[in-house]
């Protein structure tokens, strides 16, 4: 669950705002001012748009967390964990936003619980860019907004606390709703390829067919040269038979008229 909230302008790390359940003891707030001063002067830890989870553990590490934060002694008890003590390690989550730090403490290991967490943060976002100018923001001294602000922060808090099952099965229902649109979208792009390949396959044969029919017209046209060769030679041949008769005809007649080697015509003649 979450025990802490915290609003920070980024340029000075100022508190603008802050809200802590009672489950919440120890100096959590001294070490997020001091976790919030790290990152003003180390921004590239967290840019703008970002959104970080950073865990720290009261066992012994050689982390960053660990060097900074040595003398934190948060106790963070939930009422399944009353009986077990003092959890050992938690986690900041973290948004930058417009020039703001929204961060809040909590001892949610389960990814899903902290996915919660960040979608407080940025409906505490929303809220506070919403009331709030950035002229206002920039010119605000510390805590200038704890008084206004803190009960949209505990309420905000406890809504997301009390409904945190509610928010995780919803929003398992909105994956499974993507994970639906995505296998519908999967099987529209299947089909789609389906199409694809039909259709490169109907080019491949369309483009076979225009290479048959584009080597059987040439074929037709060596065929069609050749054939009107062999009519033209056809029709040489007839000329040259027609030709040819008629000089044997006119042989014939002449040859008929002066005999056979043409006495007649020239015995006349001397005559």
């Amino acid at each position: 669950m979450i025990v802490y909230a915290v609003v920070s302008r980024q340029s000075d790390a100022a508190i603008l705002c802050e809200y802590s359940t009672d489950n919440l003891s120890g100096n959590a707030p001294q070490c997020t001012a001091a976790l919030l001063e790290h990152l003003r002067d180390h921004p590239n830890i967290l840019k703008k748009g970002d959104l970080k989870t950073l865990r720290h553990s009261n066992k012994a590490s050689s982390d960053f967390f660990s060097q900074f934060l040595q003398a934190c002694t948060v106790a963070i008890t939930t009422a399944e964990e009353m009986d077990l003590g003092t959890v050992e390690e938690y986690f900041f989550h973290l948004w930058h936003q417009e020039e703001i730090f929204y961060c809040c403490l909590s001892d949610d290991k389960d990814p899903r619980h902290q996915k919660v967490n960040f979608a407080f943060l940025q409906a505490i976002s929303h809220d506070f860019g919403a009331k709030y100018s950035q002229r206002k923001i920039r010119n605000a001294n510390s805590y200038a907004f704890d008084k206004d602000f803190k009960r949209i922060l505990r309420s905000t808090m406890h809504h997301y606390n009390i409904r945190r099952k509610e928010l995780i099965r919803e929003d398992n229902v909105q994956i499974d709703h993507l994970m639906t649109k995505v296998e519908d979208l999967k099987s529209v792009m299947g089909r789609n390829l389906t199409l694809l390949l039909e259709r490169d396959e109907h080019l491949d044969n369309l483009m076979n067919t225009a290479s048959k029919a584009r080597q059987d017209s040439m074929v037709f046209k060596r065929k069609s040269v050749k054939a009107r060769r062999q009519m033209e030679m056809k029709s040489y041949k007839i000329w040259f038979l027609i030709c040819f008769s008629i000089l044997i005809f006119l042989y014939f007649i002449i040859m008929s008229a002066c005999g056979f080697r043409f006495e007649q015509c020239r015995s006349n003649s001397y005559d």
